[in-house]
């Protein structure tokens, strides 16, 4: 085998030396694996242990008087200290002349004070010196005796010739060798990935694979979600050219450059451009990458209570869970909010030309006071902001409407979609365009208003009807509060308003109200807030509250005196049968016969308490009872007192 061929057992691996694992935590000295295959490591020592051996060392190597000999620089006279000036750059004249004192003073013979300084310097060096070389004397004296116990040992310390010749003894100690799990943990680590450039070298592939991973399953989520997208039908289309330039470049030529057009085909063309788009290519960042948080439409309403205290209810919001979405459920929630922006967009033009009540734009939200107690907030909320539906304290009814306004001015901007196309049509133009823009936020007060008013007429015929009922008299009631089918109401929500009332149709409803089974009344109720009363003899329009109110205790008064009247006629005979009247305007219902007579009077308390006097005259002896009495009923109550003023 020539030498060639064993230069591989010349190479030499330069290894790093395992100090850490992969943790970087740093590892111990392995001293011994035990048979239960038990790890067994140096222990490691103190700081004080480690500084404790090295003063011993000193010591043992220098003596006990090692420190009284050691003068250290800095206690040295004052003249061979340095001395720091606070001028640190010096003229090189100066320096100059320093060298050459220094020059002459070396040229100087020593005077007795240096001589006697250099000796105590030097002389505790020079017996340190001649005590190492006796010491070194006496171990080679003693190591030539064993060696050669014949040859006489002369120089040395006369008390070591006393020691015998074989003082000084060998002894071969051997070394264990390494078992064989020790021997294969330490090659493991050894060769195991220890080394810096091997360490560095795993973590490069590694960080290549997982980018290749990535990149490899973002780019097949990339084009899932497109092909999902387009068959959801939504509108896909490439990506846009940069400003100012007509073609693309080689360089700009990307196959990842699918936008996604979420906005409505009629909406304005800035809303069009800005409900864009783009697919993520970014892993872990959803399927779309969308900017900003998202906003809101919602349509509050804040009533005021008798006592004071606000109740605010509001349209429904439920928050959703934005892991694992799908690119479906992303591009509804974009465009609702592209419809919500569009929406507040057109409430905000309407301000100016609202005539129902006074509204104010303030940044993002839009407050119309529908009346003192009554207040229309539409504002746009970022959803972070949003409290879950239904709100505390809030009513159910209220809420519904809320959601009501809101769902019907989507529909309303679908319409007002279908007015601009038909007023952009070319065979419309340099023509009267008859029909009229629609305003979202006119209809929507419009509907508010009818429903307050429908609440507040409701809320009175219920205290009417039960006030009533309690007193015995039966009552009839029923409300359409809405007598249009919904898309009816969309229409006419959609519809402008107009002073004009003939060339406007809004909503209504129906109230039928029947009063001790005799009489039947009709009430008709038109938005914003007309009621109008169909009577028998006449039709009439109610214009405020207090109207409403005097015609009801009117025609309620009537109907009891007119059952009255009809009891009495009943429970007598003969020309006092013929003898009994009443008064509609004064409230009262009466009779005479024989000296005798008997009057019923009706009058009514708070929440339509109905209450009723008898008065009895025989001669000028008198006789009054009241209504109510116990348990009885009104008819029955007047039914008894006729006939014990008939008998007697």
């Amino acid at each position: 085998m020539t030498s060639e061929s064993r230069d591989w057992s010349n190479l030499r691996l330069s290894l790093e030396k395992p100090y850490k694992d992969t943790n970087g935590v740093p590892l111990k000295k392995l001293l011994d694996v035990s048979s239960e295959e038990e790890f067994i490591y140096e222990q490691p020592k103190s700081i004080d242990e480690l500084l404790g051996t090295r003063l011993q060392r000193v010591f043992e190597e220098r003596g006990n008087t090692v420190w009284d000999e050691y003068t250290p620089d800095w206690a040295e006279n004052e003249s061979n200290t340095p001395v720091v000036n606070d001028e640190v750059e010096e003229d090189e004249d100066e320096d100059e002349e320093d060298e050459g004192e220094q020059t002459e003073r070396k040229k100087k013979p020593m005077n007795v004070e240096e001589l006697a300084k250099l000796r105590t310097d030097v002389v505790p060096k020079l017996m340190q010196a001649l005590n190492e070389l006796m010491i070194s004397r006496d171990v080679l004296g003693v190591y030539l005796k064993t060696a050669l116990p014949d040859v006489p040992s002369e120089g040395i310390t006369p008390e070591l010739n006393i020691l015998p010749s074989n003082a000084l003894a060998s002894t071969t100690v051997t070394k264990h060798p390494v078992s064989a799990s020790v021997q294969a943990f330490n090659a493991q680590l050894a060769v195991g990935g220890k080394d810096e450039a091997l360490r560095k070298s795993a973590a490069a592939f590694k960080t290549a694979a997982v980018s290749m991973r990535r990149a490899l399953a973002s780019g097949e989520r990339y084009w899932t979600d497109a092909i999902k997208a387009r068959n959801t039908n939504w509108s896909i289309m490439p990506a846009p050219l940069q400003y100012d330039r007509m073609t693309r470049r080689s360089t700009d030529t990307n196959a990842m450059d699918v936008c996604i057009s979420y906005g409505l085909e009629h909406s304005p063309t800035e809303t069009r451009a800005n409900s864009i788009v783009w697919l993520n290519t970014e892993d872990g960042k959803g399927p779309l990458a969308r900017s900003g948080q998202p906003y809101r439409l919602c349509v509050s309403l804040t009533i005021e209570n008798d006592d004071g205290s606000k109740t605010v209810s509001r349209s429904s919001f439920v928050p959703k869970d934005n892991q694992d979405e799908k690119v479906e459920d992303v591009l509804e929630e974009l465009q609702r909010e592209t419809i919500d922006r569009e929406i507040f967009a057109e409430i905000v033009n309407n301000v100016p030309g609202l005539i129902l009540a006074p509204a104010w734009v303030r940044e993002q939200t839009v407050s119309v006071e529908i009346s003192q107690d009554v207040v229309l907030r539409l504002e746009l909320i970022p959803e972070a902001d949003l409290e879950p539906s239904p709100l505390a304290g809030s009513d159910p009814a209220i809420n519904a409407i809320c959601d009501a306004i809101y769902h019907s001015m989507r529909l309303i901007l679908l319409r007002l979609h279908a007015y601009n196309i038909e007023f952009h049509h070319p065979s419309n133009k340099g023509k009267s365009f008859a029909m009229e823009r629609p305003r979202p936020l006119a209809g929507v007060v419009e509907l508010v208003l009818y429903y307050m008013f429908v609440r507040k007429i409701e809320k009175h015929l219920n205290e009417l009807v039960e006030g009533l009922r309690k007193a015995g008299v039966e009552m009839f009631l029923r409300i359409n509060r809405l007598g249009e089918t919904a898309g009816e109401l969309i229409a006419l929500l959609a519809a402008s308003y107009s002073a004009d009332e003939q060339k406007k149709k809004t909503i209504g409803g129906e109230i039928l109200l029947r009063i001790a089974n005799l009489q039947t009344f009709r009430f008709t109720m038109q938005a914003p807030a007309l009621l109008t009363a169909i009577l028998a003899q006449s039709i009439s329009v109610i214009h405020s509250m207090g109207q409403f109110d005097e015609l009801l205790r009117h025609e309620v008064t009537r109907c009891i005196l007119q059952r009255i009247y009809d009891l009495g006629r009943d429970k007598t005979q003969g020309p006092v049968k013929e003898a009994w009247f009443m008064d509609v305007v004064a409230g009262t219902c009466f009779s005479s016969w024989e000296g005798t007579t008997l009057r019923f009077q009706v009058s009514y308390v708070d929440n339509w308490s109905l209450k009723c006097s008898a008065e009895l005259w025989k001669g000028k002896e008198s006789t009054q009872k009241q209504f109510p009495f116990g348990d009885a009923l009104i008819f029955d109550w007047a039914a008894s007192i006729v006939a014990d003023a008939f008998d007697t």
